[in-house]
């Protein structure tokens, strides 16, 4: 089976007759056509300096769970090195330009960050969370949990189809099941 050229994960699809054009997934296909200017590719390790700037920011790790200041060089490779197999990390590229991450766990928990905050307001958080959606929803149900006053990510997560189910102190889980 080959593997999509955007995520980089299987797909059934096959290449062209003229061996050309790309191999997308159904999900990547439809982020290329709907949304040219968003799409998605696999975290490498030549990308961590960058992620571990994005998740050092303040505003930026203020709407995560388990992270309460700025990482270090050495906490940033352990985590990437120690992810689990059935964990999937991409980085978000709009215009051009990496502008954040999204992943989903082996919890089917999502994530998503736009580092680059100018990036925000032009959808492309939205898309990108319709396109793991799709290119998960063999592993719905999916969840996300967000930190109780992330107006905008509880926002994005409505807009996606997630639905609020349980709320813990300050943090309310959506889930997403098709």
């Amino acid at each position: 089976m080959p593997n999509c050229d955007g995520c980089e994960l299987p797909t059934s699809r096959q290449k062209s007759k003229d061996n050309e054009a790309e191999t997308l997934c159904g999900a990547c296909t439809e982020l290329r056509e709907g949304t040219p200017s968003v799409w998605v590719s696999p975290l490498e390790s030549r990308e961590l300096e960058l992620v571990l700037a994005w998740r050092s920011h303040p505003e930026v790790y203020a709407n995560f769970r388990q992270q309460d200041g700025p990482l270090t060089w050495d906490e940033h490779v352990s985590w990437f090195e120690s992810r689990d197999t059935d964990r999937y990390d991409f980085i978000i590229h709009f215009d051009g330009r990496r502008v954040g991450a999204i992943n989903i766990n082996q919890a089917n928990e999502v994530g998503i960050f736009l580092g680059d905050f100018s990036a925000g307001g032009h959808g492309v958080a939205t898309v990108t969370v319709e396109w793991l959606c799709q290119r998960f929803d063999y592993r719905a149900p999916l969840y996300a949990e967000v930190h109780d006053e992330n107006q905008a990510s509880k926002r994005l997560f409505k807009r996606c189809g997630f639905q609020q189910r349980d709320a813990d102190s300050d943090w309310i889980e959506y889930v997403y099941d098709p």
